[in-house]
This record gives C-alpha cells, sequence and structure tokens, in this order.
C-alpha cells in the first residue's frame, strides 16, 4: 500500500450521489449477479448502486464500509470508475436537456 496515495476521497461519496439512476439499478443488477458468484464480487456494487438509488439509506453502509475496510473501499472505487467510464466509452449518454 502506498501512504502518499489517499484511500478514499471525500468527493466519492458526491460523485456516485450525482450519478444517474438507471446507472444505480445496473449497478445494482450487477452486483447480485456478482454475489451469486463465490466471493464478495458484487458486495461494492451493491453498495454503490444502492448509494446512487437510496443516499439515505445507503450512505451509512458505504462511510462504514470505507472506515472498516479502506483498502477494500479504495479499489471498490477504482472498479466503479472503470465501469462507469468503460460505460460512459460504449454508450455516452445524450444531453436531456438539463445543460444548456
Amino acid at each position: 500500500m502506498n501512504s502518499h496515495e489517499p484511500l478514499a476521497d471525500d468527493d466519492d461519496l458526491s460523485a456516485i450521489k450525482a450519478m444517474p439512476t438507471e446507472l444505480g439499478v445496473l449497478l445494482l443488477i450487477v452486483g447480485v449477479g456478482g454475489l451469486l458468484l463465490p466471493g464478495p464480487v458484487g458486495a461494492p456494487f451493491v453498495v454503490m448502486g444502492g448509494v446512487i438509488l437510496w443516499p439515505r439509506g445507503f450512505e451509512r453502509l458505504q462511510i462504514g464500509f470505507q472506515r472498516r475496510f479502506p483498502n477494500a473501499h479504495h479499489q471498490s472505487m477504482k472498479q466503479l470508475r472503470r465501469f462507469v467510464s468503460d460505460l460512459d466509452q460504449r454508450y455516452p449518454r445524450t444531453s436531456t436537456g438539463e445543460d444548456h
């Protein structure tokens, strides 16, 4: 572990909350599928999908996960950013008129 590399960004939670609802549903589906596989592969996706869909309910869970398992949280956030980046490249978001 690099001591100079931050384990968790304070902006991570606000960035997760700002993601579209559809992504939250997709993350939950991927997370449930991952939970069916051996090991905790899908748990980060379930937590992040929950934070997007139900921020008040899952925020404590996410913060607790971050405090108790900082390295796993850091890796989960990297995995989530990679997943969202790949998703944006494959399926760019269309403008809904909110951004003028």
